[in-house]
């Protein structure tokens, strides 16, 4: 687990604002998920009916008697005499709330309006429709009733059976009524909305007083143990919140880390819900309130702060390492995830098992809270290996923002601090190395004293200057989890029953909370609006009857849901219209804000990150303010270093009045620094300025604390120039005859419109603007400077540019006309192979040396390099080996090397693996792997060394006419993947563990050889070494053993028994494109020299075993560097044996340092060396006359040659002759 928890890890601590807000995102995502679940669930649909259902009422002996509808039909369908049936529907007007001020409401004119005006969908009027009472239909009138006018007014109207569905349709056909000036809108009668379909803050209000109903109803209806079983968990849960904020005071935080810790928690839990889910495990509201304390206290917060502490107690949170530089938040948690890392990992994964025995035990309700604890412990521990160990990243650069600013409040206050007598006042900096012993401080006032001795002293878990306390055994993880076992315990054995299905359905099943089929209630008939209509109903009925004798009709009455009519007036008055249109106006935007947001909490989180965002780049501008203001404290104190100033620079355009009117050529554009003393001098920069080359006149001074020119401000001063000619269509350069006159600069607007409107490809609309204008596409990011060559397509152009751009932004701006060159150079060779970013080349004084002979052929020795001498001292010893007969040379071995680290889980793995492959059957099968990369990489040998766990593999191969670094590389990794196979636990550190060893020096090299094993052997006469060495052979073969050899061995040199191998193999190097760098191992060589044919003779021998060239690849594909291996005949591959043209150049390089050992030695029996730089390497006009040292000396004195040491071997050294020369490189 830890395994994969620790990358994840990494890559959190690195990224915390992204994991952060990644993690946002996603919290955002489940919960739109949780919500749209909440919405639909059916535990807060609504508990009314939608709707109100007609009433039945049957008036008899002058009451009114309810009746079902089936009574109704029945008289409606089947009438008789004495019985009459009838519909009556009531209008409810009410006012507009926004017309309150408005005259009561009449509603005669109404019921007039629409008795006549509204005719029913049938087309009948209402006087057909409706019920006329009396026995006497004709003469009577329609019964209409109509309540007193007042803000709500009721009109009752009423029908024959069947018809008020007819007319009622085309009143709301309607929808809208005008009469007397009062504009009226017939409800539609939406049904309520469910609580999906709610917006705003509306569902959240419903859905809470949903849950405190539902909630009161099963209070009442539960036992009285499972009340106390949860009102316990709910104490409990909530003593644990009380536990964080207290631990988190300790730590020195009274609100970000139990925030922090807090918010881990609820995104876990976010979390949880969808992927239970998705899991199928049942989640049940009631269950799942009643279990939430126990959720709560089975995740806890322990593990978070464990990992809090050991992150706060890292001894580099705010201590700098040695090296005086503050070691990276993210090592910092990841080294305390390394130490706690594993102990919080054992204590998830035993709760999460104790939990998995709840899930097995088949006890309804048990197994699924255990399910979705399980669940939730497993999130909250990858959410805190991930989202928490980023917000702890954060938590620890904002403090060492705050112990920044400390320092700096400290600081000022110390210089400012000065005692009378002028001794600076001890600071609070004195002590800044150290924290601050937080828990040791007395608070002054009582206040503090007291809220410290209730919620703790903030820091006390630190001591002793910050060390962590002694580490206590915490008994919450233990009691935690014997809660959970003998919470399990318990239901198991049936003593308590809270969450069991037998509880819960049982106690549903009694108190049933909404029946299945609720009816819908009826219209209430006994209310003073509908009774006052039918007691009107009853006297019309009755007073026909007494006044004709006859007896009462019985009448059944269906009274219908009421209709409501909003009235509108037309004409408001103008205080209240002008009142209400501000607040119409806010209203509108308030809605569209709700709208946009959609949903309160998003808007909260929207809120929260923005003001956690707003916190955040406050403290971190500040630390950077309090960090600029520190260095510039320091500076000033030590008067030693200068800053620039944080001013911008004042960009001025000198104007000439007659020059505009004769519209010259643009101004030059003056910069100054704004804070230069007197002494500083104002530097007039022209807008396009052609590469000069230097004068020889001394440059002025340079400005005290004078700052770099701003490029912004060159492009503000640059687009206000006029444009008076069109773009060219040739790109216009430097070389250009007539270039300073014909430059001009177009606006940064006219540029990037060519250049992203221009012909394509882009190279082409880049063509028609002018070097500065391309400048200035890229000194305002439109153009990257890695990218010109890609962009421009002309290489020598995109160089030139380069060169401009840094310079403008450089100090001292001099590379734009330096000499360093750049015409006339193949700059496609070096792209993507040699060098990047170019901004010219670097010439080397080329000179060649010998001829010398080299097994019977004659080649020349070129040689690059800068340092006199070199080349002639060489030379000489190319004659004096000629005169011998040349140099006779070996090649011994040949074959670059590669050595991987490799690591196992223990040694006995690793000396397994060892073993495998010094096997023949391992190594037939790594070599078959290892050649089948490249046609020309043979596997030579394998050496292997074990150092613990970890086993370094050297493979030697032959690389053709390559270097070979590549090759072996690409084959090395070919062959590490058949060994991963035969072992996957191994893990490959590096592919290169300096077991190899490359541009390093090292004894492998040495005794094993890398690259080519050169072995040259001379002869040089005895007159030879007399007339042109100028020496003896007795004097060279002692020197060579007293220099080379005892005194390299009492200097513990490693393959350095030379007197300068080095000299003469990195001037070949450069001069044929090899790595300079490989002369560390290259340059190993052991110089021999003995007398031979009875001592008349030198014996001269030159062994080096790791030359490291190629001719294929590298800097050989350069032109020059190509024409030198040309004029050596050893360019490109061997077209018929692959690999003997670096085998020559190597054979080159080894005879050309036996000429420089040879010269070398011979100047220094001779005592030559002294005069020889002198005349070669002091050259008088390129040494300036105050920068050599004047030595006061006696005359003459120096004239006189002194012999060495007196020793055994003096009377064999001749005395200096007086002709000659003898060199050697520095």
């Amino acid at each position: 687990m830890r395994a994969i928890l620790r990358p994840l890890s990494t890559h959190t601590v690195f990224s915390p604002i992204e994991t952060i807000v990644s993690v946002f995102v996603l919290g955002t995502l489940a919960y739109f998920h949780i919500l749209s679940g909440i919405k639909h669930s059916s535990f807060f649909a609504s508990s009314q009916p939608p709707a109100l259902r007609p009433a039945y009422a049957r008036l008899t002996n002058g009451e009114w008697v309810a009746v079902t509808k089936h009574d109704w039909v029945e008289v409606w369908k089947h009438p008789g005499p004495g019985y009459e049936a009838l519909e009556l529907q009531q209008l409810v007007f009410s006012l507009d709330e926004k017309s309150q001020s408005v005259a009561p409401l009449d509603a005669t004119a109404v019921a007039q309006h629409l008795v006549s005006s509204v005719p029913a969908l049938s087309g009948k009027p209402y006087s057909s429709l409706c019920h006329v009472p009396g026995s006497n239909a004709s003469e009577a009138s329609c019964f209409i009733g109509v309540s007193e006018p007042g803000s709500t007014t009721t009109l009752t109207l009423s029908f024959k059976p069947g018809t008020r569905e007819d007319w009622l349709g085309a009143l709301r056909r309607e929808q809208t009524l005008l009469v007397d000036g009062v504009k009226y809108v017939v409800d539609a009668g939406k049904r309520q909305e469910s609580i999906g379909e709610m917006k705003s803050t509306k569902w959240v209000a419903y859905a809470l007083s949903a849950l405190v109903l539902r909630f009161w109803e099963l209070t009442k209806k539960a036992d009285s143990l499972d009340i106390l079983v949860v009102l316990t968990g709910y104490i409990l849960m909530h003593v644990t919140f009380a536990r964080l904020f207290l631990a988190s005071r300790a730590l020195g935080s009274n609100f970000w880390l139990s925030t922090g810790i807090f918010s881990s928690a609820i995104i876990s839990f976010l979390f949880t819900l969808p992927l239970c889910r998705s899991l199928d495990i049942p989640l049940d509201p009631i269950a799942l309130t009643e279990a939430l304390p126990f959720l709560v206290c089975t995740v806890g917060f322990d593990k978070p702060l464990r990992l809090a502490r050991a992150v706060m107690s890292h001894p580099h949170m705010l201590k700098p390492q040695e090296d005086g530089r503050m070691k990276p938040a993210g090592a910092v948690i990841l080294e305390a995830l390394d130490r706690v890392g594993n102990v919080i990992l054992r204590d998830y994964a035993l709760e999460i098992a104790v939990l998995f025995v709840g899930v097995n035990s088949r006890v309804g309700g048990l197994k699924e809270f255990c399910a979705v604890a399980a669940v939730a412990l497993a999130m909250d521990c990858f959410m805190t290996f991930t989202w928490y160990t980023a917000v702890l990243t954060i938590m620890v650069e904002v403090r060492r923002v705050k112990k920044v600013r400390e320092m700096s409040r400290s600081r000022s206050a110390s210089i400012t601090a000065v005692k009378a007598n002028g001794a600076p006042v001890r600071g609070a900096l004195s002590r800044s190395n150290s924290k601050q012993n937080i828990a040791a401080e007395v608070p002054k006032s009582m206040p503090q004293r007291a809220t410290n001795s209730v919620i703790g002293v903030k820091g006390s878990f630190f001591k002793d200057g910050g060390k962590m306390q002694e580490a206590e055994e915490n008994p919450m993880a233990r009691l935690k989890l014997l809660l959970i076992a003998s919470f399990l315990t318990l239901h198991i054995l049936n003593f308590c029953t809270t969450l069991t299905p037998a509880t819960t359905n049982a106690r549903h099943l009694r108190h049933p909370l909404r029946p299945e089929a609720v009816p819908a209630p009826r219209v209430d008939i006994t209310s003073p609006a509908i009774a006052s209509v039918l007691s009107t109903l009853a006297a019309t009925v009755s007073i026909p009857a007494a006044v004709e004798g006859t007896e009462p009709v019985e009448v059944i009455v269906k009274v219908a849901p009421p209709v409501y009519i909003h009235a509108i007036p037309t004409v408001a008055p103008t205080v209240h219209a002008a009142n209400t249109n501000t607040g119409e106006a806010i209203e509108k935007f308030m809605s569209s804000w709700s709208s946009l947001v959609g949903d309160p909490v998003i808007s909260k989180w929207i809120v929260a990150l923005l003001a956690i965002s707003v916190v955040l780049n406050g403290y971190l501008l500040k630390g950077i303010a309090a960090g600029s203001g520190l260095a510039a404290m320091r500076a000033v104190r030590s008067q030693g270093v200068r800053f620039r100033s944080r001013a911008r620079s004042v960009v001025q355009i000198a104007e000439d009045p007659e020059e505009e009117k004769e519209e010259h050529g643009p101004a030059p554009i003056v910069f100054m620094a704004s804070a230069a003393p007197a002494v500083a001098h104002p530097v007039a920069v022209p807008v396009v300025e052609p590469p000069v080359a230097p004068t020889s006149a001394p440059a002025p001074p340079p400005a005290v604390l004078s700052r770099p020119l701003n490029l912004e401000s060159i492009d503000q001063a640059l687009t206000r120039l006029p444009i008076r000619s069109p773009a060219p269509v040739e790109p216009i350069t430097p070389e250009t005859p007539g270039y300073e006159r014909e430059v001009e600069v177009r606006s940064l607007a006219e540029c990037v419109d060519i250049f992203e409107n221009g012909p394509r490809p882009v190279s082409v609309a880049l063509k028609t603007l002018n070097d500065e204008e391309v400048i200035l596409l890229s000194q305002t990011g439109k153009i990257a400077p890695y990218a010109l060559e890609k962009m421009l397509g002309d290489l020598e152009r995109a160089v030139r540019i380069r060169r401009a751009l840094i310079s403008r932004a450089s100090r001292t701006k001099t590379l734009e006309t330096s000499l360093i060159p750049v015409k006339d150079y193949d700059y496609s060779r070096v792209m993507g192979a040699c060098c990047e970013n170019v901004i010219g080349y670097m010439p080397l004084p080329l000179g060649v040396a010998g001829p010398l002979k080299i097994d019977g052929l004659m080649y020349p020795i070129p040689m690059a390099t800068a340092e006199g001498t070199l080349v002639a001292s060489t030379s000489r010893g190319c004659k004096a080996l000629n005169a011998g007969g040349g140099v006779t040379t070996v090649l011994t071995a040949d074959g670059m090397t590669r050595g991987p680290a490799i690591d196992f889980p223990s040694i006995v793995r690793a000396a397994e693996a060892k073993a495998f492959i010094e096997s023949e059957e391992g190594y037939a099968a790594i070599k078959e792997a290892f050649e089948s990369t490249s046609r020309f990489a043979r596997l030579q040998k394998i050496k292997c060394a074990l150092a613990g766990r970890t086993l370094f593999v050297r493979f030697a191969t032959r690389t053709g006419d390559a270097m070979g670094m590549n090759m072996i590389s690409k084959a090395t990794e070919a062959a590490l993947d058949l060994l991963t196979k035969e072992f996957p636990e191994m893990v490959v550190l590096a592919l290169s563990g300096n077991y190899c060893t490359d541009k390093k020096p090292a004894a492998i090299n040495w005794i094993e050889g890398r690259g080519k094993s050169i072995v040259a052997e001379a002869v040089i006469p005895g007159k030879v070494v007399k007339s042109v060495l100028k020496t003896t052979v007795e004097s060279l073969a002692n020197l060579n053993v007293k220099k080379n050899l005892i005194g390299s061995a009492m200097a513990g040199s490693v393959g350095g028994f030379n007197a300068h191998a080095a000299n003469i193999l990195t001037a070949i190097f450069l001069a044929t494109g090899q790595d300079p760098a490989q002369n560390v191992e290259s340059s190993n060589c052991m110089t021999l020299m003995e007398p031979t044919n009875n001592g008349e003779d030198l014996l001269m021998t030159v062994t080096m075993p790791c030359i490291e060239v190629g001719t294929v690849g590298g800097g050989t594909i350069l032109s020059p560097q190509q024409a030198v291996l040309q004029m050596l005949g050893v360019a490109g591959a061997h077209p018929t044996n692959p690999g003997q043209n670096a085998q020559q150049l190597a054979r080159i390089i080894a005879s050309a340092v036996m000429a420089g050992e040879l010269s070398l030695m011979s100047a220094l029996a001779a005592g030559h060396l002294v005069r020889a730089h002198l005349a070669h390497n002091r050259s008088q006009l390129n040494t300036p006359m105050p920068s050599r040292p004047q030595t006061p000396g006696l005359e003459g004195v120096d004239r006189q040659q002194f012999p060495i040491t007196p020793s055994s071997s003096d009377e064999r050294v001749p005395p200096p002759q007086p002709a000659g020369y003898a060199v050697e490189a520095k």
